[in-house]
């Protein structure tokens, strides 16, 4: 299989884009809208009401307020009463877990095969084009505006993604702004996502020259803006490093994927409610110092831009910006007991991300990272 560079998405990055939705709603000439939001944070800010002034032109559906974390019957609850829906615009406003399901309603209610089993891990056609998906995060980390990729639970608890083409968002409105009231905890589990995405789509076997650009540019703007967002939360500079960092760093994954760092994540995610960048940013370190016998020379750009000698001293580095952002590292202090690790150890291996990492992953090697981090 040829790999070629390919992303349709129009990218909006600037302070105060979201001023110019209107304008962007304008150039779909849309009928009726299908309006996803998340539970609560974007509901309770001032953009909101500035939103539904933006909305006044449009006949307006809403989807069910969605979830973080989203479960397989809640989205296929919301498919099933969707399908039934007609709507040729798709606004999705909100984090990761937002844009994720809106890629969902985007296309699959439009499908003739409308189950969601359907799409799981599998190969799958998109015969009917869904609608067109307008992403505005609220959240510097996930990148999912600019990927053709969706995370869920299923009924097993067990975290997995639908990939295709047609789930690139038609627009990704990038507005840093919106991030300036997330509460510091958020701001550190996102940016270490986004951190996380960087360094793996740069050492993805997938990767390419020109996706690891991404990579590099979204390390460069995540380590320049991590600590200062952290200590002035409204510096709107490093916020915007932030959130272009993350957009970098999701088109470097829309390439390439993700590794074992974010496999190991999801049980972590699932089973004992980690926030998933959190969940990335505890085995970072270990997977930095694992994977290092096969970056050898070919990493030494990830070196560059930690400013580091060797791969342990990135990984230190990595460790202490954890420290300095207040993200636990044990995973017992996260209330994860040594026999939990057992679940861990039997859903952390998902063939689709844990076959991109650059090093062969054995369950013995992984259960000696999760007692490096007990």
């Amino acid at each position: 299989m040829i790999r070629a560079y390919w992303n349709p998405t129009r990218n909006i990055v600037e302070n105060g884009a979201f001023e110019k939705l209107p304008a962007l709603l304008e150039s779909f000439k849309p009928k009726k809208i299908l309006l996803a939001l998340g539970q609560k944070s974007f509901r309770v800010s001032p953009y909101f009401r500035r939103l539904q002034e933006m909305l006044r032109p449009y006949e307006v559906l809403e989807a069910a307020s969605i979830p973080q974390n989203p479960a397989q019957d809640f989205v296929q609850k919301e498919i099933d009463r969707l399908k039934k829906e007609s709507y040729d615009l798709v606004l999705a406003i909100g984090g990761g877990s937002v844009l994720d399901v809106s890629k969902i309603l985007a296309v699959i209610p439009r499908q003739d095969k409308t189950d969601l089993a359907d799409y799981l891990d599998k190969n799958f056609d998109v015969p009917q084009p869904g609608a067109p998906l307008v992403a505005v995060p609220t959240t510097a980390g996930t990148g999912s505006e600019v990927t053709p990729f969706s995370s869920l639970e299923t009924r097993e608890k067990k975290k997995f993604s639908i990939g295709h083409a047609a789930f690139y968002p038609a627009v990704a409105l990038v507005d840093p702004e919106l991030c300036l009231s997330m509460p510091a905890y958020v701001t550190a589990s996102t940016g270490f996502d986004a951190l996380s995405q960087a360094i793996e789509s740069f050492w993805s076997v997938n990767a390419t020259p020109l996706s690891q650009t991404h990579s590099l540019r979204a390390l460069e703007l995540i380590l320049s803006g991590f600590e200062q967002v952290m200590k002035n939360p409204a510096d709107k500079d490093a916020r915007f490093a932030m959130s272009l960092g993350s957009c970098e760093a999701g088109l470097g994954i829309a390439q390439a994927k993700t590794t074992a760092v974010h496999s190991v994540s999801y049980p972590i995610t699932a089973h004992f409610g980690v926030a998933h960048g959190h969940a990335c940013a505890l085995t970072l370190p270990s997977f930095v110092r694992f994977n290092a016998p096969a970056l050898q020379a070919g990493g030494k750009p990830l070196l560059q831009r930690f400013q580091t000698p060797d791969y342990d001293a990135m990984a230190r580095k990595i460790e202490a910006l954890m420290e300095f952002v207040g993200l636990e590292r044990s995973l017992s202090k996260l209330g994860i007991a040594d026999k939990e690790r057992e679940v861990i150890l039997r859903d952390g291996f998902r063939p689709d991300r844990i076959k991109n990492n650059p090093r062969p992953v054995e369950a013995g090697d992984l259960r000696k990272i999760l007692e490096s981090i007990r």
